[in-house]
């Protein structure tokens, strides 16, 4: 029995728990919250491109990833607000084990305050039962890091190429991965800003301390000759698998399944999926009305987010960051390098992004993460030397400042990912194109009336709802514009009812809802008058939802019998 408990002293069995605990956390009413409605809009895309067996990139629903990853889940598992969002929960309880990667800089205590940090903060809960890329992106990144750092502590150059997969699977999710190494840069240049400072103050200045650690770095690479070398060949093989990894996802289909039937053939799909892929990122993300926004508005509100859902990283972050830099003899790199990736993530997001949400707190608090395990495993070894050496002060403190941060990270994230999704006004997480409240019993209602109707299921009314066409028959989404007309105004609705094969129409006419009585209508709150007086009012149940956090009411007019009509209202 002592040697199993032995095998917990070891951080990988442990991390191993806690992404197992990760995990569970992340699948546990996975599908409760109603579609967020970027969610509804690009699992309805990935439900056209499997129907129409076409793919090509479009800058405004990001990389490749997620439209390829879950069209394969969708085909094993079929399409559900639990499976479309599988793969980022997947993701999320999986991050936990990115700190084991870590061991060779940090402790075996901060390995692990580490992992229960990144499966327990907020924002990366919140985010890994939603899907979206942003924790993609961040979990790789951190992963791609962690392997680089492997392959800086064991010499080994399998670790290069470990880490470049992951580093480029993130630029096939979203186009923000870019700025990881922008940000990377930046905190290096920092890193190496205190090392020149500290060889300015030394006894041997500057330039001889530059000097003499040149020195010193051509003598170990004489000594480790072979490893060297390995090293420079590996450069080569990683740009490779990069390479590799961006065409595989952002080559167009069908054409990438004829790129080798010759030599413009296979220039023809390597140039689509690099050059007009960077010129169709260009073309979008840098116009200048992409980032019309103020600076200093954004930097607060992102502040705010990151303030009341990462509190406890962010207090434990400053206070490894302020031991490492000042407390010990010498400082670990890697710490500080995170702890400057992090904050620089809060002003560089402020300045770049075009939409001010909570996903963007995901990009701060896994870097924080790190300098905030150092934080957290500094004060459990202050309490378990009080323990140890009989001092009740310091043992009921730190114990006590455990226990509140426990408290403060579990109930927050209890709060924003499972008592309040779609809360904004309570929730910072929460985004405004989330609907608000319970929808999915009146969808339930809908799902039942699309398979047991005859013709026209569900009716929009109104003209921000209306397509001309869809009347006639139900219309496919136009691959360059990215829908047709009224469908962005209808999500995140496209999503459930392509799911429930339901005939969807649309009508600016009071005189076509009279004639059809269709079983379903769907309005604007402000036009529901115009509904009521069409339909026979005592023959249905109405209800409201919102298509938004605080606005825009949407009107559900279920006709009582619907279920049960089998008439064909085409």
């Amino acid at each position: 029995m002592d040697q199993r408990l032995r095998r917990f002293s070891r951080p990988l069995p442990v991390l191993l728990v806690v992404s197992a605990l990760a995990l569970l956390a992340r699948v546990v009413a996975l599908g409760a919250r109603v579609a967020h409605q970027d969610e509804g809009r690009v699992a309805d895309w990935v439900l056209h491109y499997m129907t129409v067996g076409q793919w090509q990139y479009r800058p405004i629903i990001h990389g490749p990833f997620l439209p390829h990853v879950n069209g394969v889940v969708f085909s094993l598992f079929g399409a559900s607000d639990v499976t479309m969002r599988l793969v980022a929960a997947v993701f999320g309880g999986l991050l936990p084990l990115c700190a084991y990667l870590y061991r060779d800089r940090l402790r075996d205590d901060e390995v692990v305050a580490f992992g229960l940090l990144l499966a327990a903060s907020p924002a990366l809960l919140y985010y890994s039962r939603f899907m979206r890329n942003d924790l993609l992106v961040a979990a790789c990144m951190m992963a791609a890091l962690g392997f680089w750092s492997r392959a800086h502590a064991t010499r080994r150059v399998r670790y290069v190429l470990a880490g470049t997969l992951p580093f480029a699977l993130a630029f096939t999710m979203k186009e923000n991965a870019l700025l990881y190494p922008v940000a990377w840069l930046g905190a290096g240049v920092l890193v190496l800003d205190r090392h020149l400072l500290a060889a300015a103050l030394s006894e041997r200045g500057l330039v001889e301390s530059v000097v003499g650690t040149g020195r010193e770095w051509v003598r170990a690479a004489r000594g480790e000759g072979r490893t060297v070398a390995a090293f420079c060949l590996s450069v080569p093989a990683a740009l490779l698998v990069f390479f590799a990894v961006v065409v595989a996802f952002y080559a167009p289909i069908p054409d990438v399944y004829g790129m080798f039937d010759g030599v413009g053939a296979f220039v023809h799909v390597v140039e689509t999926a690099t050059l007009d892929t960077w010129h169709a990122f260009v073309d979008t993300w840098a116009h200048e009305g992409m980032s019309s926004h103020s600076t200093v508005d954004f930097l607060g509100r992102l502040l705010k987010i990151v303030g009341l859902t990462a509190t406890v990283t962010c207090a434990f972050a400053l206070v490894g960051f302020a031991r490492e830099r000042y407390g010990r003899g010498r400082t670990r790199n890697l710490v500080e390098f995170c702890f400057y990736w992090g904050a620089a993530s809060i002003f560089g997001y402020a300045v770049v992004t075009d939409i001010l949400a909570g996903w963007l707190a995901t990009h701060v608090v896994a870097p924080l993460a790190l300098p905030a395990a150092v934080g957290l495993a500094w004060v459990y070894r202050v309490a378990k030397r009080g323990y140890a050496a009989g001092e009740p002060i310091t043992f009921r403190l730190a114990a006590a400042v455990l226990l509140v941060s426990a408290a403060t990270l579990g109930g927050t994230a209890a709060y924003t990912s499972y008592a309040a999704p779609q809360e904004s006004e309570t929730n910072p997480l929460v985004q405004y194109a989330q609907p608000a409240g319970d929808m999915k019993p009146t969808l339930a209602e809908i799902e039942t009336v699309a398979a047991t109707h005859e013709g026209i299921d569900v009716m929009f009314y109104g003209e921000e709802f209306y397509n001309p066409n869809d009347l006639d028959e139900p219309p496919s989404l136009d691959i360059e514009s990215g829908g047709y007309p009224g469908w962005f105004e209808r999500l995140p609705l496209p999503w459930y009812f392509d799911r429930y094969d339901a005939r969807v129409g649309s009508t600016t006419e009071r005189s076509v809802l009279g004639e059809r009585q269709p079983p379903v209508v769907i309005a604007l709150e402000s036009q529901a008058d115009d509904v009521r007086s069409a339909l026979d009012a005592d023959a249905y149940t109405e209800r409201t939802h919102q298509g938004y956090q605080s606005d825009r009411p949407l009107v559900f007019f279920v006709r009582d019998d619907a279920a049960d009509d089998e008439r064909d209202a085409s």
